[in-house]
């Protein structure tokens, strides 16, 4: 698997087990009915793909981008045995459009490169530089991606089992109590960020 960018892993404090108060309740509760939890899309990446393709290697197409959450390490990848890319869903959740771009154009490079030389080529050698000039990408084997600020971004997300609330806190924590007033003890908390461009306490998974 080829690697587009390393992702800096983030290490979370675990939280401290007691109440929270109402106030910080009403501000992250939200019901799980109204609000469902999905991963970020990934239409305009697929419209940047085939554009590049259309003007630089036309008759070349891919399946569409596979989002994915397991992807901790890296940003992206290409995957010749599939014709594929994947994108993490950190990048789409909390990366800035270049940041997207970037990585995105680094995964073509990797696809047009296969296209017209199959294996022989190395993963970041003389062809894949020469695509990466012609695309627009920058011709290096990692995309420089700022992820401090996405720990910052980080919400855990957990669901009352009373009465279906979805709760979210900054931390994980060991027990919290819901805005019914039960005590609970998450057996897993998920991690999620604020949905861009969508409205106070819409969430996406990471």
């Amino acid at each position: 698997m080829r690697r587009a960018a390393e992702l800096a892993q983030v290490t979370l404090a675990p939280g401290k087990s007691g109440m929270v108060s109402q106030e910080d309740s009403r501000q992250l509760a939200f019901d799980i009915e109204q609000k469902p939890i999905g991963k970020p899309t990934a239409e305009a990446v697929d419209l940047l793909i085939q554009s590049t393709f259309d003007k630089h290697e036309p008759g070349l197409s891919l399946p569409p981008v596979r989002v994915s959450g397991r992807m901790r390490r890296t940003l992206g990848s290409y995957m010749p045995s599939r014709k594929q890319i994947a994108i993490s869903s950190r990048l789409l959740a909390m990366g800035d459009e270049n940041d997207v771009r970037q990585v995105v154009l680094h995964e073509v490079a990797h696809a047009i490169v296969h296209a017209r030389w199959g294996d022989k080529p190395s993963a970041h050698g003389r062809e894949f530089r020469q695509v990466c000039n012609e695309i627009g990408a920058k011709p290096r084997r990692y995309v420089d991606v700022t992820t401090e600020k996405w720990q910052s971004q980080t919400r855990f997300l957990s669901k009352c089992g009373h009465c279906k609330v979805l709760i979210v806190r900054k931390k994980r924590m060991r027990s919290v109590r819901c805005v019914c007033g039960l005590k609970l003890y998450p057996r897993s908390w998920r991690a999620v960020a604020p949905a861009e461009g969508g409205a106070p306490g819409d969430w996406v998974m990471l």
